[in-house]
């Protein structure tokens, strides 16, 4: 059987506090860093491509979409392991079953985004090192 994938965009996962808090401990790593953002992501998987409808509803059951200040130069996408299931996993589809949507299961992934400075685009080790 093979499985839909619809991406859907989430909020901030970040709020300004902690991107303020957070941003000066990375660049002691990275001088050059200039700019972090993080939002949410929500993958649903369906045994058919989702409608207009469903996709409606799907969008104002996970909430509001956020916004990107500017656009990023790298991002990464943290989720759970493979072959797992989360627990927000879990909740998120009991949630939208409860709700009439037809649905093998919707997770929750986050994508982080980096900017830096002009003219210094890190290299790749650079950046496993945040």
């Amino acid at each position: 059987m093979t499985l839909h994938i619809t991406e859907f965009p989430g909020d901030n996962a970040l709020s300004g506090f902690r991107i303020r808090h957070l941003l000066p401990r990375l660049q002691t790593i990275h001088a050059r860093l200039t700019g972090l953002q993080a939002r949410h992501v929500f993958l649903v998987a369906s045994d058919h491509a989702l409608g207009a409808e469903p996709q409606a509803s799907l969008q104002r059951l996970l909430g509001p979409v956020g916004t990107w200040d500017t656009p990023a130069q790298h991002s990464w996408v943290v989720s759970p392991r493979l072959g797992t299931v989360s627990p927000w996993a879990s909740k998120a589809t009991d949630i939208a079953r409860n709700c009439g949507l037809r649905l093998h299961r919707i997770e929750r992934v986050t994508e982080y985004q980096f900017t830096f400075s002009p003219g210094s685009m890190p290299d790749n080790t650079a950046l496993l090192a945040l």
